[in-house]
């Protein structure tokens, strides 16, 4: 197996470095032959990852987070090499919804014991994404955290939660415009989460019934106007970690347009991507990714 591991130094926390070098070698033992990458700045694990591709690798092992992850799907969607995750950021979303360890190199004995599955990608105005994106609430959130994503390495996802409880009690939430299988609605919600996968933060599930190859997006539209209205929305999905109220509507669709009456900010996978209006589609099978052996779950039918 040729593999290329990129890393992102500055995911997660100090002092993990040596945690990547061990899990280099855990792939060296088992035979594969490794090189490893680390990125020069934001956009380079893209580069990076379209590189190895070009050059036959069979996999590009990610080294960081979610937001580096997202990076390396834009490189490698629609080639033959396989996406592999050695976890190394925040929150590592993806590894929690394949069961992967979330040591780097008990990771990569999962890998080499992995098989591969070709899955779906969601995209947002041509940014593709693995996991979800976000219109309105968390794209807000998302945007208001990039002031403290210096402090990321050195308290974790501390600080990410401090900006989204300053936000919450001020979002007024916004009128939105949808169009979706020849309907155009208009819908006041807080939020818009459009699911290629399960997870939400690590922890929730408001895309509950996604699954990873099934040629569709789940779309969560989180109803409601105003801080008491965030408040009824966000105690029970603090409690039960899902959606279970009535004014929260779960829907499937292939294409999504969303227009707002002023600019709202939406997230892909966690990373700022810009302002509505946006344009979700799905990629059917547009990526390779490698899984845990024992994996077993609804999520990849």
């Amino acid at each position: 197996m040729k593999a290329v591991v990129v890393c992102n130094p500055r995911a997660g926390r100090r002092g993990n470095e040596d945690r990547i070098t061990a899990a280099v070698h855990v792939l060296q033992r088992a035979g594969w032959t490794v090189d490893l990458e680390l990125s020069g700045g934001p956009g380079n694990i893209t580069e990076l990852a379209a590189r190895a591709a070009q050059e036959g690798m069979d996999a590009v092992l990610v080294a960081g987070g979610d937001g580096t992850l997202n990076e390396a799907v834009q490189g490698l969607a629609g080639t033959d090499t396989a996406l592999g995750y050695l976890p190394y950021g925040t929150v590592n979303v993806w590894a929690r919804e394949i069961g992967l360890p979330m040591d780097p190199a008990g990771a990569a004995r999962a890998m080499v014991s992995g098989r591969d599955e070709q899955i779906d990608l969601g995209c947002a105005n041509g940014r593709a994404f693995l996991l979800m994106a976000g219109v309105g609430l968390d794209g807000e959130v998302v945007r208001r955290a990039q002031s403290v994503e210096h402090y990321k390495q050195r308290f974790g996802v501390l600080p990410y939660v401090a900006v989204g409880l300053s936000t919450l009690p001020l979002y007024r939430g916004a009128d939105l415009e949808l169009r979706y299988d020849g309907l155009i609605r208009r819908v006041q919600a807080l939020m818009l989460v459009i699911g290629n996968s399960r997870l939400y933060a690590g922890r929730f599930q408001l895309t509950p019934q996604a699954v990873m190859n099934d040629g569709w997006l789940d779309l969560c539209i989180v109803k409601g106007k105003g801080p008491l209205a965030v408040v009824r929305q966000s105690l029970p999905l603090l409690l039960s970690r899902t959606i279970t109220r009535g004014d929260v509507e779960l829907l499937r669709v292939r294409e999504l347009n969303v227009v707002s009456d002023s600019p709202l900010p939406y997230q892909v996978d966690g990373e700022l991507a810009g302002s509505t209006p946006v344009r979700f589609t799905i990629q059917p099978r547009a990526l390779r990714v490698i899984v845990p052996g024992e994996f077993a779950s609804g999520l990849i039918a």
